[in-house]
């Protein structure tokens, strides 16, 4: 059985590029386009692992983290932030509950290098 990855985020074409790049490594992904969506889709859907941006509008990303970690069925998800914000990666690589940051733009074979290394 594939591995099921949820990426969230705001810019349709962040979702598209990760989409096909993860999809043709056999990974199958879900798209939100916000905390809050993912929150409803991660609800049905529970992802092995969510890519999750770290500026987007409606609940904050941390917020979203809180309630999937403080869920039983849920907290199993592994999170890994994506961040277009220059630097941003040390300031939030110890954040509770995040694997890694991995910071926009990336390369194709980075992404797939850490999800490799957080599933």
């Amino acid at each position: 059985m594939s591995k099921k990855i949820m990426v969230t985020d705001d810019e349709p074409s962040v979702r598209a590029t990760v989409k096909a790049v993860l999809g043709a490594e056999g990974y199958d992904v879900i798209e939100a386009n916000n905390s809050d969506d993912a929150w409803k889709k991660i609800q049905e859907d529970k992802p092995d692992l969510m890519l999750l941006d770290v500026m987007m509008p409606g609940m904050t990303p941390k917020e979203l983290i809180e309630k999937i970690k403080s869920d039983s069925e849920l907290k199993s998800i592994k999170i890994i932030y994506v961040t277009a914000v220059m630097g941003a990666k040390d300031a939030l690589k110890d954040e509770k509950g995040i694997v890694t940051v991995i910071e926009k733009p990336f390369d194709n074979a980075t992404l797939i290098a850490e999800v490799k290394k957080a599933l």
